[in-house]
């Protein structure tokens, strides 16, 4: 037999019961047992599987397959059980036959039955080809064939293995989804599908029910279960599954519940493969949808994915369920033929493409859609769709947005989207099911409808599908009348007319439903009727349109629902409006403002334009005729003076009343005003902003304004009062960044004058239409009023006549705002007061002389910007330079500067200079109101630096100390100086600008030299500083007074004295040849120097370091004695006294034998040391030199007395 597969077979099947005709089966040979193959001609080496279904009855038993290859050179097969792989092993034909043995389980007898089905396969040679090519394209093709990767990886991500194992993800199977929608508060928490139809209230909680299909995934060939993603509104967390039923689609609706399984956590369905038979689509299941939104706002998730030879990309966005239609955003600029659109994992191509913006449009209902997959691909769908159902390629679907209108309807006042109620009269004919009068759903396209659509998902041609027993037919009285039959009098629907419905030409039409209740039974065959109340719920209401569910609770014990949409019929009324003035005060005597010639678009829920008003003088318009319903009243012109309305103002015309509107909403025109009114800008003449000049100001500057409620071209024009005056004085506004100088019409601002205008709600002055002026009548500080220049926004002043500024404020355009003519924010530019100064330049020498000084720089700045932001920061005015002017040396004059206060600073001062202190000046009077000029007069000193130089011990000035002075700046010695008497260096006029250095090259006599190096700098004004460059010690000697001079304070330390000593006898005879020794020590052992006295007797040790020595005679001239005892010798500072000492006694001034002096500069002390005549002298100071001296003395004044006496008696 030859292999075709189970969908197209079902389908086959199915046309043979739509026909009529089902001879092509026999003509199959169909037999209880199936054979097919995934492939009828196989390339040698390739393998293929096979598949048996047994249709066997329900008490057989099957024992086992066997399977057989009647040319296994050929072809040979291995199978278990119900599926076998057959390999192809050379050309040519091999018959492959499966026998399947069973015995029927309630039959006494042990009897086995058989039933066989064969095949036959054609083998070809290998085409050339890539092996693994080859085989990766077969694996793709059996495992992985699907249009939703996103699905059906979440398949795999949640599959519960105890139905199916995971090998292989082909799409082999469709399933009917039927969600019916619920309202969640009215039913109960364990409410199932058959309670909730009997029950009273079902009318009032049903919403509607809306079918789809979705795939179903084959993942396993020795499974016993297809998997799909049943319910398409898992996402939707306002949507909970109370119940669900699964039933074979057909007029029985055969509960199967048993062999179906539906997981709540993830939403999967595992339905049984046998199920299906050679049908596709054949089993159906029915969701109670618990939801929690409103009708108006229902809205379900949706998945969706776009792919690519590259990437998957996801998302997922709510969609309002009466909408009907999806939207997914793919890439931009393809072509339809590149793409393949697939809904719940089966193709469709009922969609539309924008290229410009990528947008895919798919017309279903969200609730019916749980994915949706766009792939693209340059393959064109035809082909894909032919590579997936064997070339089934016919793919349809239809949405509530391809409704057309059946009929048109008088819908009752109230009535809107969720409005719920009752139809009290139908009738149901089974034999009349296939002569509808009235459209279904609009569609006029025979059996291709919008039924099909909604019921079977609207994914392929479904009239090749089982159908005809599904459906049943609701007669509606649609315009009322008597029933034939019975001869019962009914209402009419709504109204209803046949406006827009072709073919309806009876007074009642029939309405086709879709079975809503599975586990009911059809109603069967037979003209049974029945009287029963229909539930009327409206889905979606438009301005025009609307559509609505229909539910029978029973029609012969099944329950139907469907859905269609109708025309709204038009009721008629009459509108009246009365425009009015919103502020009259305002227009009050002004001719400028006008009711008449306002025009008014009257438009309906589309926005189109159903009716133009235009009103009179009086405000008012009207027009008759408008279709009942909601409208929207538009101002779309103005009349003269008045601002264009846009509000738009709801308006509900009633049939057969009269509207009337008055001053409500858009009616209420506005008087066309300035409400930013004016701003007056003052401004600097010079600079034309508002930055004032010095210490001038911009603020205080009064205007008068007059307003006059009329326009006028010019100011001789002009009536000789105006309607309102006001006086207004300038203020300074700022942002933290800029400043500005303002008046305006504000009472803030306001000296005096009458009330401002205003306008409701806005507690800002404002000016209607009409003619302004302004004229500035009063300056501010430090500016001049004559010469004043006003200008209109845009810098114009030919509007300016004699000061007086004339502007008009006019409405933009019909219906626009007033603005002020170029002259909202005119300026208004003064000139500030300037004037300038003189300076002379003179320097002052150390004797108190003057002289002219040129070159001295002088820099001017405003005294309060230096005082707040600092003399580097602000700005500066004017720098001026000392010359010769008009043969006059030391001589500067600024230029004029403006009305303030300054400083001037020396900022150049010439070399040897000091810098002068500031000196302040004030201009407060222009040139043009003085001729007098300030003169100031600025002395300059010379640059002085002092050294003092002193004896670190007495504190006594030390003269004859040399230092030298150095500029290490230049790298040059500039002199070399010497201290005077009282130990002073002065130097003058060292140039500035430079760092210097002092230090010690000569010491004083005596003292030890500092040869340390002291820094000090003076800067380019000449001011002293002390050199960082000193060390901390250091920095201690230097002093600056308050007139800058700087003193350093030298010290040195005595070092050393000279002792003299002069050697004679009692006789005072000089003695030449002792010999003297210093010693360290009393024991006279550590030898400092030594000497002998000279002819005269003198000995000098010239640089004897400052201490305590011992003078010892070590060589007594010849004929005398050494002095046997050595002397104490000391030189020190007592109490800041440089003393000399002789054992220990102080010797001051000329003491005997013993005195100190300074000679040139060296402390010297003197000694005289007496030897006596051929004898040995004591020790100095001892007793035996204590008696002999009292010896001495006896002998002399004897002598002195024998003289005497000789001398008497000659």
């Amino acid at each position: 037999m030859k292999k075709i597969s189970t969908f197209l077979l079902s389908v086959l099947v199915l046309f043979g019961i739509v026909t009529n005709d089902m001879s092509f089966i026999n003509a199959m040979n169909i037999e209880k047992v199936t054979l097919t193959s995934e492939k009828e001609e196989l390339e040698t080496g390739e393998k293929t599987n096979l598949n048996v279904r047994a249709d066997l009855p329900e008490t057989a038993e099957v024992i086992d397959y066997k399977w057989t290859s009647d040319n296994e050179e050929i072809a040979i097969v291995s199978g278990e059980m119900n599926s076998a792989v057959v390999e192809a092993k050379a050309a040519g034909k091999a018959k492959i036959t499966v026998t399947v043995n069973y015995r029927n389980k309630v039959s006494a007898e042990e009897n086995i039955n058989s039933s066989t089905a064969e095949i036959e396969i054609n083998v070809v040679e290998r085409k050339t080809q890539d092996i693994v090519t080859a085989k990766e394209e077969s694996d793709a093709e059996a495992s992985e064939n699907n249009l939703d990767p996103v699905t059906a990886e979440y398949i795999k991500n949640n599959l519960d293995t105890a139905y199916t194992s995971l090998n292989m993800m082909r799409l082999d199977q469709v399933l009917v989804v039927k969600n019916t929608l619920v309202e969640a508060e009215g039913i109960a928490e364990n409410e199932t599908i058959d309670s909730f139809f009997l029950r009273e209230d079902t009318g009032d909680l049903f919403i509607t029910t809306i079918p789809s299909t979705v795939a179903l995934y084959n993942l396993d060939i020795n499974s016993n279960y297809y998997v799909g993603l049943g319910n398409t509104m898992l996402n939707d967390s306002t949507a909970e599954v109370k119940d669900q039923i699964f039933a074979i689609n057909n007029n029985n609706a055969e509960v199967v519940n048993d062999r179906c399984h539906y997981d709540a956590e993830t939403g999967l369905v595992y339905i049984s493969k046998d199920l299906f038979g050679n049908t596709a689509g054949n089993v159906q299941v029915q969701f109670l949808q618990a939801v929690s939104q409103s009708t108006a706002k229902l809205s379900s998730e949706v998945n969706y994915t776009t792919t690519d030879s590259r990437t998957v990309k996801e998302g997922s966005r709510n969609v309002d369920s009466f909408d009907f239609e999806t939207n997914v955003k793919t890439e931009k600029d393809l072509d339809k033929t590149e793409l393949t659109v697939s809904v719940n994992g089966l193709p469709t191509s009922n969609y539309s493409y924008d290229s410009e913006s990528g947008v895919i449009t798919i017309p279903q209902s969200s609730t019916a859609v749980q994915s949706v997959n766009v792939d693209v691909d340059k393959k064109s769908p035809i082909a894909k769709l032919a590579d997936k159902f064997l070339n089934i390629t016919n793919v349809e679907a239809f949405s509530m947005g391809e409704m057309g209108c059946a009929g048109t309807v008088d819908v009752p006042d109230g009535v809107g989207t969720g409005w719920s109620g009752q139809i009290s009269l139908y009738k149901a004919y089974a034999s009349d099911w296939k002569n509808a009068t009235l459209p279904v759903y609009g569609l006029t396209t025979g059996e291709r409808d919008l039924m099909n659509t909604i019921y079977y998902g609207g994914q392929l041609d479904y009239n090749k599908l089982y159908y005809q027993n599904t459906a049943m037919y609701l007669g509606i009285w649609i315009q009322g009348g008597v029933d034939t039959v019975t001869g019962i009098s009914h209402n009419s629907f709504w109204n209803w007319t046949a406006e827009n419905v072709t073919g309806a030409t009876q007074l009642d039409a029939w309405l086709r439903l879709q079975c809503t209740h599975l586990s009911n039974p059809d109603t069967g065959k037979g003209g049974e009727w029945k009287d029963e109340l229909i539930n009327v719920r409206v889905l979606d209401k438009t301005g025009d349109e609307i559509v609505v569910g229909f539910l029978t609770k029973r029609v012969n014990s099944q329950s139907g629902a469907g859905i269609a949409k109708f025309k709204i019929k038009p009721k008629k009324g009459d509108l009246n409006i009365t425009k009015v003035n919103g502020n009259p005060e305002l227009t009050a005597g002004n001719d400028c403002y006008s009711l008449a010639g306002a025009e008014y678009q009257l438009r309906d829920g589309s926005g189109n334009t159903v009716a133009t008003l235009i009103t009179d003088v009086n405000g008012n318009a009207s027009v008759s005729g408008i279709n009942a319903g909601n409208y929207t009243l538009v101002e779309t012109k103005a009349s003269p003076g008045f601002e264009l309305n846009p509000e738009h103002t709801s308006v509900t015309i009633n049939a057969g009343q009269t509207t009337a509107l008055n001053g409500i909403g858009c009616l209420v025109e506005q008087p066309a005003n300035d409400p930013a009114s004016i701003e007056i800008k003052k401004a600097d003449m010079d600079s034309g902003e508002s930055n004032p000049q010095g210490n001038a100001s911009l603020e205080g500057a009064e205007f008068t304004v007059k307003y006059y409620n009329a326009l006028y071209g010019k100011v001789s024009d002009l009536p000789e009062k105006a309607t309102r005056t006001w006086v207004l004085k300038t203020k300074a506004i700022s942002n933290g960044i800029v400043t500005k100088y303002i008046a305006t019409l504000r009472n803030e601002y306001k000296v005096s004058g009458d009330d401002f205008y205003y306008t409701e709600n806005n507690p800002n002055p404002t000016l209607p239409i009409g003619t302004m002026t302004i004229q500035e009548t009063k300056a501010p500080d430090g500016y001049l009023l004559d010469g004043a220049i006003l200008s209109d926004n845009n810098g114009n002043t030919e509007n300016i006549d004699n000061g007086v500024y004339l502007t008009q404020i006019k409405q933009d355009g019909s219906g626009g705002v007033a603005k002020v003519v170029a002259g909202n924010f005119p300026v208004v530019k003064d000139e500030v007061k300037k004037h300038h100064i003189e300076i002379e330049k003179v320097a002052l020498d150390q004797e108190g002389n003057t002289t002219p000084l040129n070159d001295a720089e002088f820099t001017i700045k405003l005294k309060n910007d230096v005082t707040e932001n600092g003399w580097d920061s602000a700005e500066t005015y004017d720098v001026v330079t000392t010359a010769n002017i008009d043969g006059k040396d030391g001589q500067a004059v600024t230029k004029d500067l403006p009305f303030g206060t300054y400083i001037a600073r020396e900022t150049v001062t010439p070399a040897g200079y000091v810098q002068a202190d500031d000196f302040e000046f004030t201009i407060d009077k222009d040139v043009s109101e003085t001729a007098k000029v300030q003169h100031f007069t600025v002395t300059d000193v010379e640059t002085h630096i002092r050294f003092y130089k002193y004896d670190i011990e007495t504190k006594a000035p030390l003269r004859n100390a040399e230092y030298l002075i150095f500029n290490e700046t230049t790298n040059q010695e500039v002199g070399r100086y010497k201290t005077n008497d009282e130990g002073i260096i002065d130097l003058y006029k060292l140039a500035g600008g430079n760092s210097y250095y002092a230090q010690e090259v000569t010491a004083p006599n005596g003292y030890e030299i500092n040869d340390t190096k002291f820094y000090f700098d003076i800067d380019s004004n000449g001011f002293v500083k002390i050199s960082d460059k000193n060390s901390d010690e250091n920095k201690s000697v230097f002093t600056i007074n308050d007139k800058g001079d700087m003193t350093i304070s030298l010290s040195n330390k005595l070092k050393w004295f000279k002792l003299n000593v002069v050697k004679k006898n009692d006789a005072d005879k000089l003695l030449a040849g002792a010999e003297f020794t210093l010693y360290k020590n009393a024991d006279c052992t550590d030898e400092v120097t030594k000497g002998i006295t000279d002819d005269n007797g003198n000995l000098l040790f010239n640089k004897v370091e400052v201490g305590t020595y011992f003078l010892k005679e070590t060589k007594a001239p010849a004929g005398y004695r050494k002095l046997t005892d050595p002397i104490k010798v000391e030189f020190k500072c007592i109490d800041g006294v440089h003393t000399f000492l002789v054992n220990d006694k102080v010797i001051s001034d000329s003491e005997g034998d013993y005195s100190m002096t300074v000679e040139n500069g060296w402390y010297v002390g003197n000694m005289t040391v007496v030897n006596m005549r051929g004898s040995k002298l004591p020790a100095t100071g001892s007793k035996g030199t204590v008696i002999l001296t009292g010896a001495g003395i006896c002998l002399c004044l004897a002598g002195l007395m024998y003289k005497r006496k000789k001398k008497t008696d000659e």
